[in-house]
């Protein structure tokens, strides 16, 4: 018997650790449905994940870290824009996908994490990234001469009335609402 420390080969590739990472994912969506991102507790992930501790800490060695994670799928639907060949078409295709995504379990996790001091780092990034493409399609729009306007700031009403309409009026915003905001948005 030796007294070296065990040493342990780190952060694995392969379909192993594509399992213990969806594994972990679909766990840490279930527990943050169940508590929260403020009561997240790794070891209830590790456990609903059949998975150790160590693994979970291994790769995310903060909630924010796995919270970065289990969005990231959602986020990575913002890397496309739409192209409708309008800009009224553009931001309603644009505000339906942030309300899909919002609406999904990563986008209820990320709008509940919100005010939480510890997920600011994540929650702000989600928002650069999703007002990113607001941006990308209303500068599109601008360049064609199809509209003028205040990209910054259409694009960031845009996101945040979308992502805030079920949570102020308790009710879906339905397709008849979005078409309402992009009139308001682009006169």
């Amino acid at each position: 018997m030796t007294d070296e420390p065990r040493r342990t080969r780190g952060v694995q590739r392969g379909p192993r650790s594509t399992h213990v990472i969806e594994s972990v994912r679909a766990a840490a969506l279930t527990e943050l449905d169940r508590v929260g991102f403020a009561r997240l507790a790794m070891d209830a992930v590790a456990r609903t994940a059949g998975v150790s501790r160590t693994t979970v800490y291994r790769r995310w060695p903060t909630k924010t870290a796995l919270l970065a994670t289990v969005v990231e799928p959602v986020l990575q639907r913002y890397d496309t824009d739409p192209d409708t060949g309008t800009a009224r078409g553009d931001l309603i295709a644009a505000l339906a996908l942030i309300r899909a995504n919002s609406a999904l379990p990563e986008g209820r996790a990320l709008i509940a994490a919100a005010g939480e001091p510890d997920s600011q780092a994540v929650v702000r990034a989600a928002n650069d990234r999703t007002i990113a493409m607001l941006e990308r399609l209303l500068t599109r729009a601008v360049d064609r001469g199809e509209i003028t306007t205040d990209v910054r700031t259409v694009a960031y009403l845009a996101m945040q009335g979308t992502v805030m309409w079920p949570q102020i009026r308790d009710t879906p915003l339905d397709d008849a609402e979005l078409e309402r905001f992009a009139r308001v948005l682009l006169p």
